[in-house]
């Protein structure tokens, strides 16, 4: 009867092998390339890294040729993005159903009322790219619909490998210009996410994602009761915009 030659050395060995390439797998995520164009007349490349449920990446315009950030999320293939400048500025939206290799829906321009422009994309390239974990996630990072409308800003310091302190100074849209902002608080940081959960004026509790240049903030359920102005946020997409320390008062840790 044949027996298996395995010592326990080579056994471990193999174990050791067998988690590695496990853990190699699990730190890549899917990177689609789309191509189309928005009202039939304007061609355009789309980038997308799909991790969970956020997704970002880069549009290009081919008659421009200059990569421009999109943030986003997808759910049940929906498929939502801001186009983001390198000051916070967003100059489109992207909302579309991602469905048989296909992006279809509309893009629109940040102003109220606006109308989308059809979007049409069919993705001509697919591979795994690896997730970068990244080491120092401290800056100041935003969106902003133009003057006088709605913007975000979030500003991070991260101390040591596992904390970052976070606050948010976020206004919506006129006439109100209500507020969402949140103090300096210290929360954990694992795998290039934070959590922020508090009980003091209701079940609140969002998730901040760092990506490479940018972050994606979004609530868990419907526990969105954080003591805000009247349908005043801290969830959305920002692209950072400083690497520099925000000048929070001096940290322990």
């Amino acid at each position: 009867m044949f027996k298996p030659n395995f010592t326990m050395k080579a056994l471990q060995f193999l174990f050791i092998l067998l988690l590695i390439s496990t853990l190699a797998l699990s730190q890549t995520i899917s990177q689609k390339v789309f191509e189309g164009s928005i009202n039939s007349k304007i061609p355009i490349i789309l980038t997308l890294n799909f991790s969970g449920e956020t997704v970002y990446g880069n549009v290009v315009y081919k008659k421009k040729g200059i990569p421009i950030s999109v943030i986003g999320g997808i759910s049940d293939n929906n498929l939502f993005l801001y186009e983001l400048m390198p000051n916070g500025i967003i100059t489109g939206i992207y909302s579309a159903v991602l469905k048989q290799n296909k992006i279809m829906g509309t893009w629109s321009v940040p102003k109220q009322d606006s109308k989308g422009t059809a979007l049409s994309l069919i993705k001509t390239k697919e591979q795994n790219v690896s997730k970068k974990s990244l080491k120092d996630v401290t800056g100041s990072y935003k969106y902003s619909f133009g003057e006088e409308n709605a913007m975000g800003n979030l500003y991070v310091q991260q101390i040591g490998g596992n904390k970052i302190a976070i606050s948010f100074d976020n206004i919506m849209d006129p006439p109100g210009y209500n507020g969402a902002s949140i103090s300096k608080t210290v929360l954990k940081l694992a795998n290039n996410q934070a959590i922020y959960e508090s009980n003091e004026f209701g079940k609140c509790k969002f998730i901040i994602t760092f990506l490479e240049g940018g972050a994606t903030v979004y609530y868990e359920g419907n526990s969105f009761d954080c003591g805000f102005g009247h349908n005043a946020y801290v969830s959305g997409s920002y692209i950072k915009v400083s690497s520099q320390k925000p000048k929070f008062e001096t940290l322990e840790n």
